[in-house]
């Protein structure tokens, strides 16, 4: 027997180099690093147990068992990490130091085993026949370090049986037997050594056979089963962290892999499925999804399911399913379709708009050119009549008056065209500011109702306006885009009723009296018997180049912005806006605006009734200067043309100039009295060509008031031409009370 056990040493000493060579050859990870410290562990107590079979007397044998309890000590933990690992499962860090900590603080009172008595309290070398034993009862460290081992030897049988039982692969579930006979042999021989179960483990180490038994198994699992093997490693565990779920079938279709997702997905998988009616619909959904191209949804996940046949020696041996998580390339289709979507919708509106701007700016322009041929027309009339008294030459002088006012009718609708636009672009840019200044109540209304009940007239429409009489005269706002928002919806109104009447109310919110700098809400609401709007196309009223029911309205102008601006400008006023409508009867729309009281004096009775409102008055030029002296300078010598035309009448002596450089020849011969720039020019601007004016040596316009005229007109342009140098600034089209205010001021400083 003595020789059995020195064989059984020598064959676990060699058996566990093997395996460290193994472990060395095979490093990658923690699995190899804990075997490799389990097997240094086995062996440093079994080099030393065989030191204690050689013994003589006490004082070797226990020397020997120090050396021994040096490696055995680590023997539970280290087989604890190792099994772990093997299973997937992670032992917190701080586990791991407590029980290194322990199994330290263990040696501690082994290396003073004849002093501290706490792990054995006494002991006793004797020859058992050929064995040296030192016969001993344990102390509290002796006990303590027992049930550890114990708990360490429970833990490692609870782990690798569990994944014996989990595991599906057929190659990686014989290496988990192998390995679980392994740890039996172990922990049973423990068992009966401690416990003392057999005769033989009162006189040697019973725990030494055990270990011969665990290396042999664990040299078998590791050659034969590849346990240390990178591949193996990566395919058993690897595969879980992966996002497709993957699910082998064998044969005859029944499950026999999953890795986590796949179970994840589906929670079946985990159930005993004897009959297979669970697999086979499983499997069907799979064949199923493949054939159609389909995806699988399961717990909001979107997955694309593909069958690869696993194939040995040409005859299949079994399926793998792999489901890739495909939810992000699906949402992001998703996202796709509808900014496709959108955009479609967008290029739908802007085809639209295009096609509808192309009616609306060439309705005015077909007037434009139409009634000037018929002007040119009858001119000729009168150019060929002998008498300038006769009823011809009459009739043709008042054709080409109704000619005319159509004209400016047709050129103010196109130029409201193009400003909506402008306006509208302005504001989405975030380039519309506000204008705010002094403004008399009284006036802004005189101007809107001129204007629409002038229309209203035209199509024999009534047009009823009710002003609160004490409302204050004198407000603080930005008074072009109040009647700029108010004229558009009295506008729609008139377009949109073919009978009837059109009212405008305006009121405050404020109850009286009103104070100086105090606000107040101005409130006008716009009602009319019109077509009325349909209760689905309200929230499309304010939308941009949203104009409803087009084929109801196709004869009717517009382009669809006015609604739009409105509303931009009402909230960039701090007021709002809201519309109510009954279809075939009618819509009101209110507007509130909040408003700073300068002059509380009441507005008093405001008449809407002037017979002559709206109507074009004679010309009459505001003013005549015989001897003040103009430059006009533009490069389009058609607006040359206009300028002086329209100036005819002031008397004024006008030089003109199509380019900077003609300008700079004439102020350099010339004084003037007021120069007119445009801005933009060849080779030359206005503002460059003012600067070198003023610049000139010996020049006689040093001083010379120049007045931008330009159709840059959006807003912030006559703040910039001004802190350019400029005295003053028109916009084009030019205006002739405008162009005549201005002259006025600038020539009368003169």
């Amino acid at each position: 027997m003595y020789e059995f056990v020195l064989v059984s040493l020598y064959f676990t000493i060699i058996g566990l180099f093997a395996v460290s060579m193994f472990c060395l050859s095979k490093w990658g990870g923690r699995l190899q690093t804990y075997l490799f410290f389990n097997c240094v562990a086995h062996l440093v107590y079994n080099c030393a147990y065989l030191l204690m079979m050689h013994a003589k007397d006490q004082q070797t044998y226990v020397t020997a068992l120090k050396i021994g309890y040096l490696g055995r000590v680590w023997v539970g933990l280290a087989m604890t990490l190792f099994v772990a690992e093997l299973c997937g499962k992670q032992i917190p860090r701080f586990l791991k130091i407590i029980a290194g900590v322990f199994d330290m603080f263990v040696y501690f009172f082994i290396l003073h085993l004849e002093s501290t008595k706490l792990y054995y309290k006494k002991m006793e070398f004797v020859i058992n026949g050929d064995f040296p034993t030192l016969p001993h009862s344990g102390g509290a460290i002796y006990y303590c370090f027992t049930l550890l081992n114990l708990f360490y030897a429970y833990v490692c049988m609870h782990l690798i049986i569990a994944a014996f039982v989990r595991e599906k692969n057929k190659t990686a579930k014989k290496r988990n037997l192998t390995v679980m006979f392994a740890l039996i042999a172990m922990c049973l021989s423990y068992i009966i050594y401690f416990f003392k179960l057999i005769p033989l483990a009162r006189i040697f180490d019973t725990m030494i056979i055990g270990y011969a038994i665990c290396t042999a198994l664990m040299l078998i699992a590791i050659i034969k089963y590849k346990m240390l093997d990178a591949t193996s490693a990566a395919k058993n565990y690897a595969v879980d962290e992966l996002s497709e779920g993957i699910i082998v079938v064998d044969a005859d279709d029944q499950v026999s892999y999953y890795n986590k997702p796949a179970l994840s997905m589906f929670p079946q998988l985990a159930q005993t499925d004897k009959t297979g009616v669970l697999t086979q619909r499983m499997l069907d959904d799979f064949e199923s999804a493949i054939g159609s191209g389909e995806p699988i949804k399961r717990g909001g996940r979107i997955y694309t399911p593909r069958a690869n046949p696993l194939m040995e020696n040409g005859s299949r041996i079994g399926t793998l399913y792999s489901l890739s998580d495909d939810s992000e390339h699906y949402r992001y289709m998703e996202e796709l379709r509808e900014q496709k979507r959108i955009a479609d919708q967008a290029n739908r509106a802007k085809s639209l708009f295009l096609a509808n701007m192309s009616h609306e700016i060439r309705t005015p322009i077909n007037a434009v050119l139409g009634f000037n041929e018929m002007i040119s027309r009858e001119c000729d009339k009168v150019t060929a009549s002998d008498d300038p008294k006769s009823p011809a030459v009459a009739e043709a002088l008042g054709n080409i008056e109704t000619y005319s006012e159509n004209i400016g009718g047709a050129g103010n609708n196109l130029l409201s065209i193009i400003n909506s636009i402008l306006d509208l672009s302005k504001i989405e840019a975030g380039k519309m500011d506000l204008s705010e200044d002094t403004y008399n109540l009284k006036t802004l209304l005189k101007d809107i109702t001129g204007m629409i009940r002038f229309r209203a007239e035209e199509k024999g429409l009534g047009f009823v306006t009710d002003v609160a009489e004490s409302l204050p005269s004198e407000l603080y706002g930005d008074m072009v885009r109040i009647r700029q928002v108010i004229i558009n919806i009295l506008t729609n109104s008139v377009k949109y009723t073919d009978k009837g009447t059109v009212w405008l109310t305006v009121r405050a919110k404020e109850a009286e009296p009103y104070e100086k700098d105090r606000m107040l809400t101005l409130s006008f609401t716009i009602r009319d018997t019109g077509i009325g709007i349909r209760k689905e196309d309200m929230q499309k009223l304010f939308g941009s180049f949203e104009r409803l029911e087009l084929e109801r309205n196709s004869t009717i102008e517009g382009t669809g912005l006015g609604l739009a601006i409105s509303r931009q400008l009402v909230s960039m006023m701090g007021g709002k806006i809201e519309a109510q409508s009954e279809y075939g009867k009618g819509s009101t729309f209110t507007i509130d605006l909040p408003q700073k009281v300068v002059e509380c004096e009441p507005i008093g009775n405001f008449s809407s009734k002037a017979e002559n409102a709206g109507k074009n008055e004679p010309y009459k030029a505001s003013f005549t200067a015989p001897d003040a002296k103009v430059l006009v300078v533009d490069d389009t010598k058609l607006n040359l043309k206009l300028v002086k035309a329209l100036l005819r009448d002031t008397k004024l002596a006008i030089d003109t100039a199509d380019s900077g450089s003609e300008a700079l020849e004439l102020c350099a011969q010339n004084a003037y009295d007021l120069i007119l720039m445009d801005q933009r020019m060849p080779n030359m601007d206005g503002t460059e060509t003012m600067k070198q004016i003023r610049s000139q040596e010996n020049g006689q316009n040093r001083e010379t008031p120049v007045i931008c005229m330009t159709a840059d007109a959006i807003i912030g342009s006559r703040e910039r031409y001004l802190a350019e140098g400029f005295d003053d600034y028109l916009s084009k089209p030019i205006k002739i009370n405008e162009l005549e205010q201005t002259l006025k001021e600038h020539l009368n400083g003169a």
